[in-house]
């Protein structure tokens, strides 16, 4: 039983972690904007600045869609809600985790704006946190959802 309780222990920190770091990215995408400025990867162009303000509006608009898809199941954390449910409306319809997709084109849009290599940076922290999520979501989501699976199959991505 202690060591059951240990490992609970030990996988709660672990998201806790992970939901910092992912805030922390965040953060420092709106502060890059604001504040801080770093060598250019190359010199942007007119063709770069358009693809990355239609990623970042994109991004957005699947942001705003995921938060109203997913009413009262938001949470930073991996784990699902107690009381939640599968959420296979909107943009669940298509895909499966269309919030950190959205935060990931909105990074994206950001770095092909500001071609700098801390924007490199950012994003691809930023994914690799999202990645490890997920991993760690989709694994909750078997487990509560007898339904998941197939769910799962009918997705685009």
């Amino acid at each position: 039983m202690k060591e059951l309780i240990r490992n609970y222990k030990s996988r709660k920190k672990k998201e806790l972690i992970l939901v910092i770091f992912q805030f922390t990215l965040i953060m420092l995408h709106f502060l890059n904007l604001i504040i801080f400025s770093s060598k250019s990867l190359f010199v942007s162009n007119i063709y770069l600045d358009s693809v990355g303000f239609f990623l970042i509006l994109i991004g957005i608009i699947g942001l705003i869609k995921s938060f109203k898809d997913l009413r009262k199941n938001i949470s930073p954390f991996p784990t699902p809600k107690k009381n939640g449910y599968l959420v296979t409306i909107g943009l669940y319809k298509f895909i499966s985790h269309p919030m950190y997709y959205s935060t990931v084109l909105i990074s994206l849009g950001n770095l092909f704006y500001h071609l700098t290599y801390f924007n490199f940076f950012l994003t691809t922290s930023l994914v690799i946190i999202f990645s490890l999520k997920i991993k760690i979501e989709e694994n909750y989501l078997k487990k509560k959802y007898k339904n998941y699976q197939s769910y799962k199959k009918n997705l685009i991505f």
